[in-house]
């Protein structure tokens, strides 16, 4: 029952950095760069064998995120919550093909192969 209460803590956290993630790194972008986002931050967990929250608060990786405040419901909010919900519960899309950072589109690396979704460029 201790394992079972402490695994739905964890589910919860991941859900809650990630929707934290994707609603102040992409709100104002189309769905498929929301869950691009979401991919980004798995991608890293995955290959870093860290947890989703170690990621998001990783130093130097999203600027900001020791300040971000779970916003008042909004729809915004809402949809970062069911994109991170989708994504943690299996949903596979790989809208970012494998990406491990995105930046803004005008701060685009040189010499990286890009995928640009709205105004995030992602690439590996």
């Amino acid at each position: 029952k201790e394992q079972s209460a402490r695994r739905n803590i964890m589910i919860k956290a991941a859900v809650m950095c990630l929707a934290l993630a994707i609603y102040h790194e992409s709100r104002g972008e189309p769905e498929h760069g929301q869950y691009a986002v979401a991919e980004v931050v798995m991608n890293r967990s995955i290959q870093k064998n860290i947890s989703v929250c170690d990621v998001i608060y990783e130093k130097g990786q999203f600027s900001g995120a020791k300040n971000w405040k779970v916003p008042k419901e909004n729809s915004s909010w809402l949809k970062s919550l069911e994109v991170a919900n989708n994504v943690l519960n299996g949903v596979n899309t790989n809208y970012s093909n494998g990406s491990m950072y995105f930046r803004v589109a005008s701060l685009s690396p040189k010499n990286k192969q890009t995928i640009r979704i709205g105004n995030h460029v992602f690439y590996k």
